[in-house]
């Protein structure tokens, strides 16, 4: 779905909650700005000074002064635009951090349910990446175009009133143009940054969905949309483009036109002798510098533009209320009877409900085994048990207190749980087993890979200390899930629940697996789900889900 956005404001003052980086940030550029704007003042005036001294006659020693003084301000002009440049870089890197983060919390938290997965993508991606240029070259010219011209204009008003009015007469034509011509600007780049979702989300379903294409030969169709999606992000970045030229050669011919203006009037009272060389020279300096901020100020928003349309829709993001989902707030039992009276669980779009008047009683200590063919609702089962899925009839309990009334942190605290499609991050086997007990040692980590069949990490030339890719990279999809699996057992917790441990199993490594899970009944409740007769015959119980109806979305 397109979300609708009114015109974005050169500055979001949302941006202020991100507190330090921003704030510091602004104050200091706007002490950079009137540092800059005295100066630039400051610089002309000894310009000024050493031409008209120079025209006079005046000898080498007579200029000395002057000189060291302008080699000074040029050294401290340099000194000011690099401390500017450090300033808005760093933080605009601490201000893309806080964004991510606040993503990120928001994501791991389930609040970005109701959201669209590719604008969060590209919200995360390139538009945090977009605030560089926002920050590093846009907002210092903010302060820079709005204190030097009035600096330029005061010390113009003292040397040269009739030079003065000039540039104030003429100086708003800049910012005249440039708001017609930002006004084009800033729907473009909503269109082009809209464009860009839709490519984004695009990419993300097409990725998610790539087997199901797959099977029923529409991958091509999938193609020619993203095609099509990736000539309209072509499109409407090329018609940004063509803007920002034309809106530069339209400044660039008013400032030069301004200029031309004072220059002239200058040049005529300096031949009726009714201003001196001086004050002149002094003034054909100083008035380009009032134009100056105001023009890269429009040149920057074209290159920030993205980066002011981003932090929107960032903030956006951040803004938009979290779907309501209950929280409880009791305690957890530790060793807690687990019971499902008569739950029915339906999805949008389901006609059938993926699990109907369902059942279970397990006590604590107890191994339970869920069989059924795939789609018959068992991870939804596994689901309903964790609290994340809730139950539209029936009641789903843990130790007597409903599921949905716990106190979600400390009820997942004491359950480990096997997916059945784990994810393993990037980095060593030790350490992913480890996210299930992070202070575990090294002798734990083995004996845990030893109990989920992962033995072959032992052996391996630098053991558990193996580097992985992303999900797992490097290893077999049994490799993954027999490390996934220590990762649960390691874990001190008193409430197993596993989703097809053995479903890529060979017979020999299932059957250790199985022999572990039987050494654990007494100690935790486990609760495993499977298709796979050979584990469901090890379970003390095996409750038996009913087949999907044919046809039935899974």
């Amino acid at each position: 779905m397109r979300q609708r956005t009114g015109p974005r404001q050169a500055f979001d003052k949302r941006l202020l909650r991100l507190g330090r980086p921003v704030r510091g940030f602004l104050a200091a550029t706007a002490g950079l700005g009137v540092a800059a704007a005295a100066l630039i003042v400051v610089q002309a005036l000894l310009v000024g000074r050493v031409i008209a001294a120079a025209f006079d006659g005046a000898g080498t020693s007579d200029v000395a002064g002057p000189l060291a003084g302008l080699l000074a301000v040029t050294g401290l002009r340099a000194a000011a635009a690099w401390a500017t440049e450090v300033t808005a870089h760093r933080s605009a890197d601490a201000t893309a951090g806080a964004l991510r983060a606040a993503l990120l919390q928001r994501v791991v938290a389930g609040r970005g349910a109701g959201s669209d997965p590719g604008a969060v993508a590209a919200a995360a991606g390139r538009g945090i990446e977009a605030l560089h240029p926002y920050f590093a070259r846009y907002l210092p010219q903010v302060a820079l175009a709005a204190i030097v011209p009035v600096g330029v204009v005061a010390v113009l008003a003292v040397l040269d009133p009739w030079s003065a009015v000039i540039v104030t007469a003429t100086l708003p034509l800049i910012p005249l143009f440039a708001a017609l011509t930002g006004t084009a600007t800033r729907a473009r780049m909503r269109r082009r940054w809209q464009a860009f979702t839709d490519l984004s989300s695009a990419f993300v379903e097409a990725v998610r969905s790539l087997p199901t294409l797959k099977v029923f030969g529409r991958s091509a169709d999938a193609v020619r949309r993203f095609g099509r999606l990736a000539e309209a992000h072509r499109a409407e970045t090329m018609a940004t483009l063509r803007i920002a030229f034309l809106s530069a050669l339209a400044l660039e011919l008013a400032a030069t036109i301004s200029i031309a203006v004072v220059a002239v009037a200058v040049g005529l009272r300096v031949l009726g002798a009714g201003l001196d060389l001086q004050a002149a020279v002094t003034v054909l300096i100083l008035a380009p510098e009032a134009y100056v901020p105001l023009r890269r100020l429009a040149a920057e928003f074209h290159a920030a533009a993205e980066g002011v349309e981003a932090a929107g829709r960032i903030l956006d993001l951040l803004d938009a209320p979290a779907p309501a989902t209950p929280h409880g707030t009791a305690a957890p039992p530790r060793r807690p009877r687990l019971a499902l009276a008569d739950v029915t669980v339906s999805y949008p779009g389901r006609e059938a409900p993926v699990l109907d008047r369902v059942s279970l009683d397990v006590a604590a200590g107890a191994y339970v085994a869920v069989a059924a063919p795939s789609g018959a609702g068992k991870s939804t089962l596994l689901g309903v048990l964790m609290g994340l899925v809730p139950v539209a009839a029936g009641r789903a309990e843990a130790g007597g207190i409903p599921i949905a009334d716990l106190d979600p942190d400390g009820w997942l605290a004491q359950i480990a749980w096997l997916p059945q499609t784990p994810h393993l991050f990037a980095g060593t086997i030790a350490d992913n087993v480890r996210f299930g007990a992070p202070d575990a040692g090294d002798d734990r980590v083995a004996a845990a890979l030893r109990d989920a069949g992962a033995g072959f990490a032992l052996r391996l030339p630098e053991g558990p200390g193996t580097v992985l890719g992303e999900r797992g990279a490097g290893l077999s999809a049994g490799q993954r899930s027999r490390v996934a699996l220590a990762r649960a057992l390691i874990r001190d917790a008193p409430v197993l629940l596993l989703d097809e441990p053995t479903a890529h199993l060979d017979p020999v490594t299932e059957i250790q697996v199985l022999d572990t899970l039987d050494s654990l009944a007494g100690e935790r409740t486990i609760v495993v789900a499977t298709h796979r007769e050979a584990a469901a015959r090890r379970a003390q119980r095996v409750l038996r889900l009913p087949a999907p109806e044919a046809g039935a979305l899974r």
